[in-house]
């Protein structure tokens, strides 16, 4: 953004209109475009003169009508200002087409159409007029080069014009509407659309996509919705401004299709923010350990058993997949893909150097073999009826970008390399009928919404992260898109479930201040549904806001009374905020349903030896040394309740077995030291203590942790001198 022009985008947004026409009015004079000047000077006087007729009283209905237009005139001629400006300067490419385009008009709409509509033709009359194959083959290549070249030219136009006039309204709508121009080509163009809303916002444009989302192709209305949402997200204050398209939406929201279309986009976008952790994840982990393991299969023992009497795996083989956590990495992946999430952009990112993804617009080609750059592609992909090309090509786990980098990759081999891989891949596909079966649903299946939304938006994905020039675009994918939030679309998410869902999905992914917002709409609206004050209580005990967690608790209790989970939360959470009584109040609660819960019998000893009913704690606390396979926590109890008793051979007996485990804690050692400091045996003490100290960073540290036991220490009869006595043997 040129310097100024955020400050006065402010300006407007905080309604302060002549501040900012003034301030435009400045920055405009350093622009070479006079009619721009003379439309910023001509508003400001006209909204002057508006000022001086309020400013005297005089009453006029249209004034609010006046206000809004020029308020919506203002920002326009601040989004073309800031285009003049930058146009000048940046080497950005969509400055670059808008200074081509000033030089060498782009083709009209109305051309482009017609050369669309021609080609549509062509490729069905071609078989009609060329019956020698290969002079079919080459006349389709030639086709499919000149209408590559057109559609190229149609996304750059798009694109690259910040405002539509009317007439290019107009005719961008006769090809939305033409019954010649394939849904592919509408695609592209609803995309190009979309990436120029990020640009500059036209009203025009976006009632482009409203009327796209209109198309009876699930291509073309699903890439729409997506446009729509992104455009609402970035230019949410400057739609409000007309109140027709509010209309409309408004409308649409209160369409069921619509609302179960944008849900799904909603939940799609919100799956987006894990694709960064997958991404690093495959990166770091499962590739470099799938790549290792892989190695070792070329070990005998790895291998399966070829012996005639045995079609079985090697036991050993799937032991090792076991204990190298191969399975468990395999099946993490299959858990993600379920879930719509984006398991293939690590394996796909270093595919995207290709020439081919120089040219912005074939990002959003969707996947067509009949391009001419893969069309010696399509023997293999025709003559093989279960090819994992074919398998890849008809999946809706791949979006349309890796799609193109898969089938470029193979084309990058060696034709005699690529003619034995597909003959390999070929051959182990028919011989695996699990393949064979899943191909055919595939060829079968019709497509779903939520197939072609995810595919667009990975394709999306993929752009604004791995375009050579992708610092040039705002990233959209560093956006919350919190749709529940917004003003014009809020209304589609109306409803106690989709706000429960929405609001599960972020706390099962930690993103807490978010969840909470949406259980806190629903405990506002009265919701009966204990779970949903449970999870309140959760996150707010997750934030140590327990006072306001055991509220939400204590709610849920009324709603479903003496349920186990709430009660232990309810203990947690006073025993934390210091309300020990009342915490094991819920304690026992829990105890009575689960007598054998030894973590519940521990925390009730914990209580208890806290309030100082030491005799009462130790019950609990040999219990579950006694039942427990690992007692550690409770010897550990145990040893510190006999010290504070002044049983120091007890106490001993406890934190000698826990000093001779493999890794014994520091505050083990400490607390040795101090029974033996009780029992005034100090070169023992001195020893713990010294190996206590060898755990901290330096002898500071040490001491603010034996400060902590002091009153803990003159309770054994110990004095300050004694204290300070002993911290000083230990310089």
């Amino acid at each position: 953004m040129y310097e100024g022009i955020e400050d006065i985008y402010q300006l407007l947004d905080a309604g302060r209109l002549k501040e900012a026409l003034i301030q435009l009015q400045g920055i405009g004079m350093q622009t070479n475009d006079w009619k721009l000047r003379n439309q910023i000077e001509n508003t400001l006087t006209a909204y002057g003169y508006m000022l001086q007729y309020a400013g005297e009283g005089m009453d006029d209905p249209n004034r609010k009508s006046f206000y809004q237009q020029t308020l919506r005139t203002a920002y326009e001629l601040t989004d073309a200002t800031n285009i003049a400006l930058l146009s000048l300067k940046t080497s950005a490419m969509y400055y670059d087409r808008i200074r081509t385009f000033a030089l060498q008009p782009a083709k009209a709409y109305s051309e482009l159409q017609m050369q669309l509509e021609t080609f549509t033709e062509d490729v069905s009359t071609a078989p009609l007029l060329y019956h020698e194959e290969k002079r079919l083959k080459a006349e389709l290549e030639k086709i499919y080069q000149v209408h590559e070249s057109v559609l190229n030219e149609l996304f750059d136009k798009t694109w690259a014009t910040p405002f539509w006039a009317e007439h290019e309204a107009k005719e961008a709508m006769e090809i939305l509407q033409s019954m010649l121009v394939s849904p592919q080509d509408l695609a592209v163009m609803v995309s190009a659309v979309t990436l120029s809303l990020l640009r500059v916002f036209d009203n025009k444009k976006f009632n482009f996509l409203l009327e796209a989302y209109k198309h009876e192709e699930l291509l073309i209305n699903q890439r729409a919705l997506v446009g729509i949402v992104i455009a609402i997200s970035k230019h949410e204050k400057r739609i409000a401004l007309y109140p027709d398209t509010v209309s409309r939406l408004s409308l649409l929201s209160e369409v069921d299709s619509f609302r179960k279309n944008l849900y799904t986009i909603q939940m799609q976008l919100l799956i987006t923010r894990e694709t960064t952790k997958i991404d690093k994840k495959m990166r770091e982990e499962i590739i470099p350990e799938m790549m290792k393991n892989a190695k070792q299969l070329n070990d005998p023992k790895f291998r399966f058993d070829e012996s005639e009497d045995s079609e079985e795996r090697n036991p050993e083989w799937e032991e090792w997949m076991d204990k190298s956590g191969m399975n468990d990495k395999i099946k993490e992946m299959g858990e993600w893909q379920m879930a719509g999430a984006d398991v293939y952009m690590s394996s796909f990112a270093q595919l995207k150097q290709y020439p081919f993804f120089h040219q912005i617009s074939h990002w959003f080609y969707p996947f067509d073999l009949n391009l001419p750059i893969l069309s010696p592609l399509k023997k293999d992909f025709d003559g093989s009826a279960f090819s994992p090309l074919k398998l890849i090509v008809h999946s809706d786990y791949f979006c349309n970008s890796d799609k193109y980098s898969f089938a470029l990759a193979i084309l990058g081999m060696p034709q005699s390399m690529r003619d034995m891989s597909m003959q390999q891949m070929e051959e182990q596909a028919r011989m695996n009928e699990e393949h064979r079966d899943k191909l055919e649903a595939l060829m079968q299946k019709k497509k779903e919404a939520k197939g072609i939304s995810r595919q667009y938006i990975q394709d999306l994905y993929r752009f604004f992260k791995l375009w050579k020039r992708h610092q040039e675009e705002e990233d959209i994918f560093r956006w919350k898109f919190n749709l529940w939030e917004n003003s014009l679309l809020g209304d589609a998410f109306q409803g106690e479930m989709i706000t429960k869902e929405l609001a599960d999905y972020l706390l099962e992914k930690e993103y807490l201040e978010e969840a909470y917002s949406l259980y806190q709409k629903l405990m506002n609206s009265h919701s009966e549904i204990s779970e949903v004050y449970q999870k309140a209580g959760y996150i707010l005990q997750k934030q140590k806001r327990y006072p306001e967690a055991i509220r939400h608790y204590e709610h849920a209790d009324l709603l479903l009374a003496d349920n186990i989970w709430t009660n232990k939360h309810l203990a947690q959470c006073h025993k934390l905020n210091g309300d020990l009584p009342k915490a094991l109040e819920y304690y026992r609660k829990v105890e009575a349903v689960q007598p054998d819960n030894l973590n519940i019998a521990l925390q009730i000893g914990q209580c208890l030896a806290r309030m100082e009913n030491y005799a009462e704690s130790l019950a609990y606390f040999y219990k579950v040394e006694y039942l427990e396979k690992k007692p550690d926590n409770a010897r550990r109890a145990i040893a510190w309740c006999s010290f504070i008793s002044g049983k120091y051979e007890e106490a001993k007996k406890y934190y000698q077995m826990l000093l001779e485990q493999p890794s014994p804690k520091a505050h083990d050692w400490m607390n040795m030291g101090h029974v033996y400091f009780s029992m005034h045996q100090i070169k023992q003490a001195i020893v713990h203590y010294q190996r206590a100290r060898s755990f901290e960073e330096n002898h500071t540290a040490f001491i603010k942790k034996f400060e902590k036991d002091q009153n803990a220490l003159l309770a054994q009869g110990l004095t300050e001198e004694d204290i300070r006595i002993m911290l000083d043997l230990l310089l």
